[in-house]
């Protein structure tokens, strides 16, 4: 998980809500001993500082970071399976992930 680009962390994010439940992935971003739990769980091992880093740092890129940049990622369903998108606010249409992840980066 560290040194895993921002993107893949947001949407295995938003796999593991739709999962497990929105409340117990909000749980496990601002309580650590919960995020051990679910990494664990997850991971099958315990998890290192870096990656409950990662996590947390996921969390607050899907759940503050995007919000501020009127950006949303969430999943489109296809024939094929889940594909993660985002959508920008301001324009009212799809932006690429790049687009995305530099608006993150200048949020920073």
């Amino acid at each position: 998980m560290a040194g895993t680009p921002p993107e893949d962390l947001l949407a295995w994010l938003t796999r593991e809500e739709e999962v497990l439940g929105a409340g117990v992935i909000e749980r496990s971003l601002t309580d650590l001993e919960e995020a051990r739990k679910l990494l664990y769980q997850e991971l099958g091992y315990e998890p290192t500082e870096p990656q409950l880093e990662a996590w947390q740092q996921a969390g607050v890129s899907k759940y503050e970071a995007l919000p501020e940049l009127g950006i949303q990622l969430f999943p489109v369903e296809r024939v094929w399976g889940t594909q993660y998108s985002y959508y920008s606010y301001a324009t009212h249409r799809f932006i690429s992930k790049q687009v995305a992840m530099e608006a993150l980066r200048i949020w920073r």
